[in-house]
């Protein structure tokens, strides 16, 4: 959807999923996060909700949604720190999926694989940060 016939009703849908409902989850869990032995919360985001990175505009529902979690990832960091609660926004990669499309260069075997390795990775001083599924710092 473009400016001048973006669809309000599904952009607050797409909020709802993408931003809303991660965090809902977190509340939901946090008690038995903080309970665990990996007090790890991973958001995944997209590197179309950088502010930075955006140079083509567009995509409004997506991209608004995917920043507005970035930004409530960063909260859940600050506001969960004293419980030893890592909280991180991770974007898969540019995968072949339905969204992705098939030039992707990444599988989705591939993109989960170095989620997981990277989720292992993870200390306190990630928490708050926005990474690529390599681990490479991603701009806000």
């Amino acid at each position: 959807m473009v400016f001048g016939s973006l669809d309000y009703a599904a952009w607050t849908d797409v909020m709802a999923v993408n931003t809303i409902a991660p965090v809902k989850m977190a509340e939901a869990f946090v008690e038995h996060l903080a309970a665990g032995r990996r007090k790890t919360i991973v958001n995944i985001t997209s590197e179309m909700g950088s502010l930075a990175n955006n140079t083509d505009g567009r995509h409004y529902l997506y991209r608004t949604s995917k920043a507005a979690l970035n930004a409530a990832t960063r909260s859940l960091a600050i506001d969960l720190a004293d419980r030893g609660i890592i909280a991180v926004a991770v974007c898969p990669g540019w995968v072949r999926t339905d969204m992705g499309g098939p030039d992707a260069p990444l599988s989705p075997e591939e993109s989960v694989a170095a989620i997981r390795a990277l989720i292992e990775k993870l200390t306190p001083e990630h928490s708050g940060k926005f990474l690529s599924h390599d681990g490479t710092g991603i701009s806000w």
